[in-house]
């Protein structure tokens, strides 16, 4: 049996999950007051972690996950020739099996129990069906509890391709490890199994796997590790011998805080290696204040605190690259890494690129991206303390490129731009370095906004039902519906709005190349004049005034606890992004925050004014020949191919003017031509989006792809001289 076919048997498709999930929806409603006590003792705990998500169906479900792992130890390690359905179905009651009470993580759900013909049920599908050769659980939990551990801890499953070239690349026999973020177990799991593969004694083997520790904050995931654990250890050696040494903890611990649990106080400064993948979370990812307050605090301490402009973008996993060896590894010890990339590139990095405690760096490097959906690299290094603080001692930086088999494509050498005191500036192949290394700033970085933050969209983006006389009888926008967030998925309908308070703007999916395919409309409670927001004003708007106040009254009650911005209007003109829009000029010029490549449309704003949304930013002009300059160098694949060089992650924000695109000359003949390009190319887009309202940007690229081969000499001549 694989984790496959646990999913298989278990799964959200399977029969025993539908059997199950209708008993436990019988017991929750026939038990009512046992079930919400323990429900919110449950709560108090996963709050945290999970904070809205902690619904009851999650409750429900991770009962069931917890109730299927309880019976396969059971019956694993009672297992007898007699296959006494009796006897394990006691031991499940009463919880007097052997080694359940060593695992904590089950009093959350031990009142909760199934009945006898459903365990049955369970016990016949495994009985004769239990071979433990690696992580027997990661595929169930990832289809249970994918989205919610995800988005919440930003728990994402590292591959075992991946995990075992790690391992195999920075493990020896013998030494300390610690997961400090271990989610579902994989590392542990595959560094165990290499120890129990080796040709060493059994002896040499249980000592080996007694060094092996991992910590995580959720108690789903350490469960999930002991329980696979103790079902390995089961299969190779008598299992009382061996620690199941997984904590469920918080890495990020403070060393000085008087209630450390002793077991802990002795691993400081005691391993060898610290591998994983941490919390790909960012601080304005977390649901709690105070965490937020501690990310902060400990991201000035380890100076790597980044400009203001960057605060809501601290990485965690920045955080714990730094202070998790200072408190867990040697002098000299390992530290490695799965990681995003906007580690090597992101602007709020730049200090984290100091390395500041580490010498003897290792990027490996996944140019498209293969195992997961958020470019990421794997960045190794040794733990040195204070011993050599010169930052320019830890460049040029050893990289290995793998291919999406994991095979080694080459080696080579990844540095930086510009290193000083404070950090580096960003961090790329030395190849790629000689096109930009005379990288000059754009007087246009200045003069691109990002856009208003027109969130929860859900509360203001609307559909039109009908128009009488000045006011609108709307509903939601049912596309914004569907892409909505859970915790803001409210629909309204039929509500009344005067017309005064209707504008128009459009997403990041809605801008193609030279061209803008759909408009949507938006309630936004501010004078059309001077886009101010004015109370009084409002109120004598009956219809819109009720309808911002129903509004304002969701946001204020489904908004984060950590959220300081007090009313809907302030969150929509966060930054005065929204007012500051209130310009008068022709033209503006558009382009996507953040995606694979970057696009670019000219809006007409005397034709029909729109509000810029902060997936994108703009640039306003009188000049119609400026506008189309610009959109026509932002749409050129020449400008893409060198952004995507340097970009972080997904996100473009300003990086268009890393580079000298000079400000437009009406005398400059190639401005010119540039010019009258953007002009002809919106016109070549809009026919072929008439004509095929399905067409896709790639599609228009490769139709128009002698058009933009002609934009790229041009923009050539004039940016990248």
């Amino acid at each position: 049996m694989d984790s496959n076919e646990i999913v298989r048997i278990f799964g959200i498709n399977s029969d025993i999950f539908k059997k199950v999930s209708d008993y436990f929806e019988k017991i929750k409603i026939s038990q009512e007051d046992e079930f919400n006590s323990n429900y919110e003792k449950w709560k108090l705990k996963f709050l945290k972690i999970y904070d809205q998500d902690c619904s009851q169906d999650l409750f429900l479900r991770q009962s069931y996950y917890v109730a299927i792992l309880k019976i396969i130890l059971i019956c694993k390690i009672n297992h007898d020739n007699n296959n006494d359905v009796n006897k394990y179905y006691n031991s499940y009651l009463s919880n007097s099996f052997k080694l359940l009470p060593n695992i904590d993580e089950f009093n959350f759900y031990n009142w909760l129990k199934l009945n006898k013909q459903i365990f049955k049920e369970i016990i016949e599908e495994i009985k004769n069906n239990i071979y433990i050769n690696g992580d027997l659980f990661h595929t169930l939990y990832q289809q249970l509890f994918f989205l919610s551990t995800r988005h919440r801890i930003g728990e994402f499953y590292t591959p075992s391709s991946l995990v075992r070239k790690m391992i195999d690349d920075s493990y020896v026999f013998g030494q300390k490890i610690l997961d400090p973020s271990c989610g579902s177990g994989n590392f542990i799991i595959e560094i165990i199994l290499k120890i129990i593969n080796s040709d060493k004694s059994n002896q040499l083997k249980k000592k080996a796997i007694n060094n092996i520790y991992g910590f995580d904050i959720n108690p789903l995931a350490t469960l999930t590790v002991k329980t696979n654990l103790l079902l390995l250890f089961h299969e190779n050696f008598n299992e009382e011998d061996i620690k199941t040494n997984i904590f469920l903890i918080d890495s990020l611990i403070d060393k000085d805080q008087e209630n450390i649990d002793e077991n802990i106080k002795q691993l400081f400064n005691s391993f060898d290696l610290i591998i994983g993948n941490p919390p790909w979370l960012t601080y304005k990812d977390l649901n709690d204040e105070s965490y937020q307050k501690k990310i902060k605090h400990l991201a000035d301490v380890l100076t790597i605190k980044p400009e203001s402009q960057y605060i809501t973008h601290i990485e965690l996993a920045t955080i714990f690259f730094y202070i998790i060896p200072q408190r867990f590894l040697k002098i000299n010890g390992i530290i490695f890494f799965v990681m995003t990339q906007s580690v090597l590139n992101g602007d709020h990095c730049k200090k984290f690129r100091a390395f500041t405690f580490f010498d003897n760096l290792e990027i490996w490097d996944f140019p498209t991206k293969y195992f997961f959906n958020v470019n990421h690299i794997c960045l190794k290094a040794r733990y040195i303390g204070n011993q050599d603080p010169i930052i320019g001692n830890k460049y040029p930086i050893k990289a290995k490129i793998f291919d999406n088999e994991l095979m080694l494509k080459k080696d080579t050498i990844y540095s930086s731009l510009k290193i000083n005191n404070e950090g580096a500036l960003l961090i790329l192949p030395k190849e790629e370095l000689k096109y930009i290394y005379n990288i000059t700033y754009s007087s246009y970085k200045d003069k691109f906004f990002q856009g208003a933050t027109l969130v929860p969209r859900t509360l203001v983006f609307f559909d039109i039902n009908d128009s009488i006389d000045n006011y609108y009888i709307i509903s939601s926008d049912k596309d914004i519906i569907s892409r909505s967030k859970k915790e803001w998925k409210f629909t309204f309908k039929n509500r009344e709005i005067e017309k005064s308070f209707h504008f128009k703007t459009f997403l990041n999916l809605d801008l193609f190349p030279f061209h803008l395919k759909k408009i949507r409309n938006v309630f936004i409670p501010i004078r059309k004049n001077d886009y101010q927001f004015d109370l009084k004003y409002i109120e004598k708007f009956p219809k819109a005034f009720a309808f911002y106040k129903e509004m304002n009254r969701i946001y204020q009650t489904k908004k984060k606890k950590t959220s300081r911005i007090d009313n809907l209007f302030s969150n929509l003109n966060y930054w005065n992004k929204l007012t500051k829009q209130s310009h008068k000029n022709l033209y503006t010029v558009v382009y996507n925050a953040s995606g694979s490549n970057i696009k670019s449309t000219v809006i007409k704003q005397y034709e029909e004014k729109l509000i810029i949304g902060s997936e994108n930013y703009y640039y306003s002009t009188d000049s119609k020949y400026e506008a189309y300059y610009l959109s026509a160098i932002l749409n050129s694949r020449q400008l893409n191919r060198y952004i995507n060089v340097i970009k972080s992650s997904r996100h473009i924000h300003k990086r268009p003017f890393h580079f000298p695109i000079p400000i437009y000359d009406e005398k400059n003949d190639i401005h010119y031509k540039l010019a009258r390009k953007g002009i002809k190319y919106t016109t070549y887009v809009n026919d072929l989006i008439i004509n095929n309202s399905n067409i896709t940007t790639k599609k228009i690229r490769t139709i128009l792809n002698e058009n933009f081969t002609k934009l790229d000499r041009l923009t050539k001549k004039v940016v990248f001289k």
